[in-house]
């Protein structure tokens, strides 16, 4: 394979007096290749240079970054100005919140302390601003919640080149049989204000040829606080710092709360279910006690029937002395009434 020649070497601190937007800006002017491949091992530096750089990627429009080594904080912003990023497989990718050194010595009063605490209440309101930002600049290269990204950024943790590409922050993996030297590594995070007990991959300090796995990671604790792993050693195994506790405590709380909402609704539901059923058994106590007045009133029907009330008689006619019918005096008065009218003439 052909060894890659590249335009632009980004080896170190990102600033006005190392690797600035200016030096890449004139780098970009003096190369006439269509397509700019930059190699780049940073520690980060300057927001301002690194946010710098990632717009003079994007203006030149055709630009691979090409990662080796560890890259964090304001490299990684730069390289989200190209069109595409790659990382080697033996590489590292850190994304972290926006820090500023903080100084204040001596002897204070109540007023000092007020104004101090003023400042710091600004400074911190300014660094929020910016977190959202960067977030979102993550965001839109990535595809992933800003919440996540902002997550990530508070752990500040070491992702491997496999958790970088699955992340979304780099387009492919440069496969490589090198070794990244680890000497004095350390020192030159401290330097940089990175993390060394966050790198929770590989014991990157230790350079002895003794194979220690790391203790099993829990997936699903990670699958909640949105992390690809948790902090670790070999001897004290994954752990968690405070922000990781206190959102595990939200989650829980949360659950406690759909917990309850779901208990309140099964009481409920019960308390409708045995309503329903009383009600069921009244109306069924109501309809056996009309089914036996029906019966009562169909024998009392029946016992009616053969009573002696039960047909009605010819009333018997009144008769005379001889035992012939009695004549009505009433209607033999109508009778000879009748008779006299037919008699009249016409």
């Amino acid at each position: 394979m052909a060894k890659t020649t590249y335009n632009i070497d980004i080896d170190g601190a990102i600033g006005e007096y190392y690797y600035s937007k200016g030096y890449v800006k004139y780098m970009l002017g003096q190369t006439k290749d269509p397509l700019v491949k930059v190699r780049m091992s940073s520690l980060g530096g300057s927001l301002d240079h690194g946010l710098g750089i990632k717009d003079r990627f994007q203006e030149h429009g055709n630009v691979k970054v090409d990662m080796y080594g560890f890259n964090a904080s304001a490299a990684t912003l730069a390289a989200l100005g190209a069109k595409t990023t790659e990382i080697s497989s033996s590489g590292f990718y850190l994304i972290h919140k926006v820090m500023n050194w903080i100084d204040v010595y001596g002897s204070k009063n109540a007023d000092e302390l007020a104004a101090i605490i003023a400042d710091l209440e600004a400074n911190k309101k300014d660094n929020e601003k910016m977190d959202i930002v960067i977030a979102q600049l993550y965001a839109e290269k990535t595809g992933k919640p800003i919440n996540d990204l902002i997550d990530l950024m508070k752990v500040g943790g070491w992702l491997t080149a496999q958790e970088a590409l699955e992340w979304g922050f780099v387009d492919g993996i440069i496969k490589t049989n090198e070794k990244t030297n680890f000497v004095n590594m350390q020192d030159k995070f401290n330097a940089m204000g990175l993390p060394t007990n966050r790198i929770v991959t590989e014991h990157l300090f230790n350079h002895s040829n003794k194979n220690n796995p790391m203790k099993k990671q829990p997936i699903k604790i990670n699958a909640v606080l949105g992390v690809p792993s948790l902090e670790s050693t070999e001897e004290d195994g994954v752990f968690l710092n405070e922000t990781q506790i206190e959102a595990i405590e939200a989650k829980l709380s949360d659950f406690d709360g759909k917990v309850n909402t779901l208990t309140t609704e099964k009481t409920n539901a019960e308390t409708r279910a045995t309503d329903a059923e009383a009600k069921e058994a009244t109306a069924n106590a109501t309809i056996v006690t009309k089914d036996t007045e029906i019966a009562n009133l169909k024998t009392q029907v029946e016992n009616l029937k053969g009573g002696a009330g039960d047909k009605t008689k010819e009333l018997d006619k009144e008769t005379d002395d001889k035992g012939g019918e009695k004549e009505d005096p009433f209607l033999n008065s109508v009778k000879n009434a009748r008779k006299l009218f037919n008699e009249l003439p016409d």
